[in-house]
């Protein structure tokens, strides 16, 4: 079978967790003798390869657990449960039209890695209870796509990374929690390193803010560092950002104050934060907010320019339907007309639309809500 790759690994893998390849590689080849395993790992290798998954069945990720004090062990698989934090797009690959309880899940590889004394004596107790707010170590989490694991495509060295940092506690674990979607052309660990000081030096952005809130009030039992994306073209890269934020912008636990990748400049320059010939690398936009946010302190709305023009419906549907690829306001319109008679498919074919799913979701109302 095809290693973990060791490149990879110690450029994706949080550093307290990269010495930790060897056991991980070694309770995956066992996991890959089963039917379920096999078959994961087949379809990890494959570009593109996703699951298509409903309520109910598993979660396709291989969990390692290490515990100080025990054998590390794969965690039981989790099972798709209504709310299910994911955004996903159907792909040739899965064939056909999307349920509503349905999700697109690429084969993840995840490592957990447990320092807290009350998590370790209760896993040596057999306590599946705790007083999380007696945590004080959170457990570190990696997750990142199995494929960019044991089948890259790309140099660690002129990639760029589109990642998450979730946190949360009790029945959010592992996914579930607070979000911050971010880019860059670094390691999203030297990332990582500059959200801890901005957090412990009082930074006012939300993500920094909140993580701060949640940490003090001992809410905070996990971390999840989430790898989403390799790429080394940074034009697919804000593309991929852009959405990701966009689809989840009404979730409350999203933390990201501008919307990703070119809106997101668009915001700068449009209220003044950015030159109009200005164009800042990936890391440097949470410095640009960061600065406007000490300059310009309102108590109440974490970034008032940004409330304040989502609140002018016109400007705010230019944005959603302004860009290559999107529905425009009249098909949005003939979408919800049609789906009195329609199926997805037959308006997809009358409208002109990228795909099935793209109308579908916005019949479910999952998307272009601010549409009239």
């Amino acid at each position: 079978m095809k290693q973990i790759q060791k490149g990879w690994w110690k450029h994706l893998a949080p550093r307290e967790i990269v010495p930790l390849r060897g056991e991980v590689q070694a309770l995956l080849e066992k996991y890959m003798t089963g039917s379920a395993g096999a078959e994961w790992f087949k379809v990890a290798n494959r570009e593109g390869g996703v699951f298509r998954v409903r309520h109910g069945q598993k979660v396709p990720v291989f969990h390692v657990v290490f515990v100080r004090g025990r054998p590390p062990f794969v965690a039981p698989p989790q099972v798709v449960k209504p709310g299910h934090r994911c955004v996903g797009r159907a792909t040739p690959l899965v064939g056909g039209e999307l349920n509503p309880d349905e999700l697109v899940l690429e084969p993840e590889i995840r490592v957990e890695l447990v320092t807290d004394p009350e998590f370790i004596a209760a896993s040596a107790q057999g306590r599946t209870k705790i007083d999380e707010a007696t945590v004080l170590q959170p457990s570190l989490i990696f997750t990142c796509p199995a494929r960019l694991l044991v089948a890259p495509r790309h140099s660690p060295d002129r990639s760029f990374v589109l990642y998450q940092h979730i946190f949360g506690s009790g029945g959010n674990y592992p996914i579930d929690g607070y979000f911050y979607v971010g880019v860059t052309q670094r390691s999203w660990q030297k990332r990582w390193a500059e959200h801890r000081r901005g957090i412990d030096s009082g930074s006012q952005l939300l993500f920094h803010r909140k993580f701060r809130e949640e940490l003090q009030q001992g809410r905070v039992t996990y971390i999840n560092h989430k790898v989403m994306a390799v790429t080394d073209d940074l034009e697919k890269l804000y593309a991929s950002e852009e959405w990701l934020v966009e689809e989840h912008w009404h979730d409350g636990r999203r933390l990201n104050m501008i919307p990703g990748g070119k809106s997101g400049l668009r915001y700068l320059r449009e209220n003044g934060l950015l030159g109009q010939r200005i164009v800042p690398l990936p890391d440097e936009r949470d410095e640009i907010v960061a600065t406007w946010l000490e300059q310009h302190p309102r108590k109440g709305l974490p970034a008032p320019w940004v409330a304040e023009r989502w609140r002018d419906n016109e400007w705010a549907v230019a944005q959603i339907c302004g860009r290559e690829g999107r529905l425009s306001v009249s098909q949005v319109r003939a979408i919800r007309a049609l789906s009195k008679d329609y199926c997805a498919a037959e308006i997809a074919a009358r409208i002109g639309a990228k795909n099935d799913a793209q109308v579908q979701r916005v019949i479910d109302g999952e998307t272009y809500t601010r549409v009239d």
